[in-house]
């Protein structure tokens, strides 16, 4: 399917002394009426097994563009989206047990996904991990739910913004190779942002997104084999 993402917003500016003057200074024109392309009109395509990768400085908009993808899919009743930010708590067991209706077996394959297998790990529970591991956590809870959304006629599409951005580049590069098998294998469209481009090379992105600072992005799709 494809969507079509465009943000426009009024410019905030207002003309105090200051900024008066700081304009007079270096030639500026002040105009409190134009409006801000934020993003521009951008045809999207979104199918199964597709990854697409949205990255650029902190402030350029990547969290609007995930916002508008997230809108457009809401009332859709051929998509089911999952924000990786907006997640059930999972029930404070240890992790071999926190999945519902998954065998060992399904579990550990998850929890490996995530650079979560260690043994002592495993015997935990949510509350006694670090950060990082609860957010590897959150990442093999989107897994386990997308892979439980069957319902053939739907596009499965989860939207994570900030994609590894609290950890450490190692760690953070082993999971976006994971992440990159798991969408080929599941067949789930996986929309991931982040300011960091480390991670470009490991995602292998179908789709990259580079949203720069103003009213403009640059849009590059992998060609189809």
């Amino acid at each position: 399917m494809q969507i079509t993402l465009t943000h426009a917003v009024q410019s905030a500016v207002e003309p105090t002394p200051n900024v008066l003057e700081v304009a007079t200074m270096f030639g500026l024109g002040i105009d409190q009426d134009r409006t801000i392309q934020l993003i521009p009109k951008t045809n999207l395509t979104l199918s199964p097994a597709r990854l697409i990768f949205v990255t650029g400085a902190s402030g350029s908009g990547k969290s609007t563009i995930l916002q508008l993808i997230g809108n457009q899919l809401e009332h859709d009743p051929n998509t089911h989206t999952l924000n990786f930010d907006a997640l059930p708590k999972l029930q404070d067991k240890p992790l071999v047990d926190v999945f519902p209706n998954r065998t060992l077996s399904q579990t550990l394959r998850l929890l490996s996904l995530a650079g979560l297998n260690d043994a002592f790990v495993m015997l935990r529970k949510p509350s006694q991990l670090s950060d990082g591991q609860r957010y590897r956590l959150r990442l093999a809870q989107t897994m386990a739910m997308a892979e439980a959304q069957v319902i053939p006629s739907q596009l499965n599409i989860i939207l994570a913004d900030e994609f590894c951005s609290t950890l450490d580049r190692i760690t953070a590069k082993a999971l976006a190779r994971n992440l990159r098998k798991w969408v080929t294998r599941s067949g789930v469209c996986f929309v991931a942002a982040t300011t960091h481009d480390d991670l470009l090379e490991p995602l292998a992105p179908d789709t990259l997104i580079e949203k720069h600072l103003g009213e403009t992005l640059d849009l590059i799709e992998r060609p189809t084999q």
